[in-house]
This record gives structure tokens, sequence and C-alpha cells, in this order.
């Protein structure tokens, strides 16, 4: 394995923003054009509890989940509707997924 293959931590803000777009893993590899290996390695520690690049991915995703609901509440202050109906169906979609997160890790 040549050094051009092995991942460092040089991807941290690339990966953080590629979560925020809620992109996966495999599409943040192609997009960063790793080899083969380097992407393997990558996906592993997108796993890692505690890897940079698992932390980065995971702040990435929840600050675009953030903006998203931001966005809507914004709107849900005036009164939209659509936008109070999705803010609290996101809400509980979240409650879920963390819950399974924090209970099965998945």
């Amino acid at each position: 394995m040549t050094s051009k293959d092995m991942i460092g931590d040089e991807y941290v803000q690339q990966v953080r923003t590629f979560g925020a777009l809620d992109y996966t893993p495999q599409r943040i590899c192609r997009l960063l054009g790793l080899s083969k290996t380097a992407s393997v390695q990558l996906m592993l520690r997108l796993e890692i509890p505690g890897d940079v690049y698992h932390d980065a991915y995971r702040q990435g995703h929840a600050l675009g989940e953030y903006n998203i609901d931001a966005e809507l509440a914004k709107k849900a202050e005036t009164g939209d509707v659509d936008a109070i109906t999705l803010l609290e169906e996101r809400k509980n979609e979240r409650r879920e997924r963390d819950l399974r997160y924090e209970l099965f890790g998945i």
C-alpha cells in the first residue's frame, strides 16, 4: 500500500460539508476522487465513533438538519401551516432516529 492510498485527516472539513448535504459515504468518496483503498479506509473511519471523520460527518449532518429546521421554524412563525406540519414531522423523525442510534447504534 502506497502513501497515496493512505487516508489522513486532510478531508475532515470536506466530509463535514458533505455530511451537512446528507451525502452517502460512497458519494463522498467519489467526489473526493479517492482510490479504492482510500475509499474503504474512509468508509470504515466514518463508522468508528470517536474517529475524526465519524465525528465530522455526524456534526455536518446535524448542522444540515439544523439549517433546514431553522428555515422551517421561520416560516412556521409566519403561520405557514405546511411548515408547521413538516417541522413537527421532522422533530418526531429525529427523536426516533436519535433513539435508534442511542439504543442500537443504527
